[in-house]
């Protein structure tokens, strides 16, 4: 692992490959943020030593050096500390591993989605990234039971948004990033390993059904029930290359009925926004490439220098690409690689 270097700090505890910082030596880190699942993790096996293992609820910090400079990769704390008579552990989540501990409920009145969940964050004292306003509901109420996690991923999917921590422990929850390429790798030098399919999509569309009488009404009258909800209705589908097509209607589109939505406008923009969240992921599957400390979640990527006729060059050559998760792994066996799921 000549050139590489990495920092970390749980709690008191110091470890770093520099040979006078540091109480602890490190086996093995792994690092992982993602869009998916309930949040990020950290592992670090530590060579047995003096130092005392940290508590669960301690801030927790990594940095990786690939070899032109130290980044950031995780932050957050200590969810369980174990040890071993030839090792000892330390695992670590972010501030979405928090939020899915907590339990939540409230009501909200002429709120969006971006305001709620900002009062969210607030009870697992999490540090918001940024946080879009997204839909705005005329009433919303969080039933206890979901987490506050679940809370936030359901608005997310009405608003079509990620939902994700970065590096530093913020919270982002935010429409898909369109644009240039923030990473460009070069296939015959940085990557390692890759593997991609596309398919045919399980949905193509979506259609929204609300309730109330705000479209025929006014939004005073938005929590009247109605015989015929048919204005209160949104729908949109991908289009043959992947565009976002409103008001159309898809071979495969799915149906979400929604009592927090109580006009046509937001069926219909809650409609476009789930579409547009299908359309962000072209591609799926993984790459796994040279150590790359900078890459985060919702970051876009591309490839070049991709062999003529290989495999993959139909799928990846022109293509930006997001990222979803990213997983990094610094070890003996392997030295320092980044995974980044698509």
């Amino acid at each position: 692992m000549a050139g590489i270097g990495y920092t970390v700090s749980i709690g008191s505890l110091r470890a770093s490959n520099s040979s006078r910082r540091g109480q602890a030596l490190v086996r093995s880190i792994s690092s992982e943020l993602t869009m998916d699942g309930v949040g990020g993790r950290c592992t670090v096996e530590l060579v047995p030593s003096d130092a005392g293992l940290p508590a669960p609820g301690e801030s927790a910090t990594i940095a990786l050096d690939p070899g032109d400079g130290s980044v950031t990769v995780f932050t957050g704390q200590v969810l369980e500390a174990r040890a071993a008579a030839d090792s000892a552990v330390v695992i670590g989540g972010d501030a979405l591993t928090q939020l899915a501990r907590i339990d939540a409920s409230g009501a909200y009145e002429q709120m969006s989605a971006g305001a709620i969940v900002r009062d969210l964050l607030g009870l697992a004292s999490a540090k918001a990234g940024t946080v879009e306003d997204g839909l705005t509901f005329p009433s919303y109420v969080l039933h206890r039971g979901p987490r506050a996690l679940r809370h936030i991923q359901r608005l997310a999917e009405q608003c079509g948004f990620d939902v994700f921590t970065n590096a530093k422990g913020q919270v982002h929850f935010s429409a898909p990033r369109k644009g240039g390429a923030d990473h460009t790798f070069v296939y015959r030098t940085q990557v390692l390993r890759t593997q991609l399919h596309q398919a045919l999509p399980a949905i193509d569309g979506f259609e929204v059904w609300g309730e109330g009488a705000a479209s025929s009404q006014g939004d005073s009258k938005a929590h009247w029930l109605v015989d015929d909800v048919a204005p209160i209705h949104g729908k949109a589908a991908l289009g043959d290359k992947g565009q976002v097509r409103a008001g159309s209607v898809g071979k495969h589109s799915r149906e979400v009925k929604d009592g927090a939505v109580r006009s046509g406008d937001s069926a219909s923009a809650q409609a476009k926004g789930r579409v547009t969240a299908l359309a962000s992921r072209k591609l799926q599957g993984f790459l796994v490439v040279l150590g790359a400390p900078a890459v985060q979640p919702g970051d876009l990527i591309a490839v070049k220098d991709i062999p003529e006729g290989h495999p993959v060059e139909d799928l990846l050559s022109g293509q930006v690409l997001r990222v979803r998760t990213v997983r990094h792994q610094l070890d003996a066996r392997t030295g320092f690689t980044t995974r980044m799921e698509l």
